[in-house]
């Protein structure tokens, strides 16, 4: 994966690890990143989650995420992994039932080029959140707000309350306003 960025290559090699091989489906997703900050070192959170193409509808069902890998942002070794089914961060969420479709009223009126270009630009964006966080350096407001348009932009909204289970301080401060609800029940 030449060139890419070091989050992309982080989720690319997390499929070749052996927890993931033992732990998680192979056709899993691998959701938006949750960076931790604790006791001085940088982690980054890797939500998995369900998902079935349906090429009929040309789209993909998604499923909330059903576990979390915590991995050390500077050497990558795996420090936790969590299995959402059974400790739910959750309570008032589904964790099993269908929650949405990908791609989102939002992106999809774009092309698939176009969606890799904005994907490539957040992840690129994410390496550079990590490193801000590793050297403990402040970010700059305007990259800030499009880091935040960003990802709200690439963002399944019927996953939002999921993830902000999973990371509230970061979601909190990079997506502000809660504008996601939980599906009907």
């Amino acid at each position: 994966m030449k060139n890419s960025p070091h989050m992309e290559n982080l989720m690319h090699e997390i499929r070749k690890m052996p927890i993931f091989r033992q732990l998680v489906p192979q056709e899993a997703g691998i959701g938006w990143p949750i960076p931790l900050r604790k006791a001085g070192n940088v982690y980054v959170i890797l939500p998995f989650f369900g998902l079935a193409h349906s090429k009929a509808e040309s789209q993909t069902v998604l499923y909330p995420p059903f576990a979390t890998l915590t991995v050390n942002w500077v050497n990558w070794v795996p420090v936790e992994y969590i299995n959402l089914r059974f400790r739910n961060p959750l309570p008032q969420g589904d964790w099993e039932a269908q929650v949405g479709t990908f791609p989102h009223a939002a992106i999809a009126s774009l092309s698939v080029g176009q969606y890799r270009e904005r994907r490539n630009e957040l992840l690129v964006m994410y390496d550079a959140l990590m490193e801000a966080l590793v050297h403990d350096n402040a970010l700059a407001p305007e990259w800030e707000a499009s880091f935040c348009s960003l990802l709200r932009l690439l963002m399944e909204p019927l996953l939002e309350p999921y993830y902000r289970a999973l990371g509230p301080k970061f979601f909190d401060r990079f997506l502000p306003s809660v504008s996601a609800t939980l599906p009907s029940q």
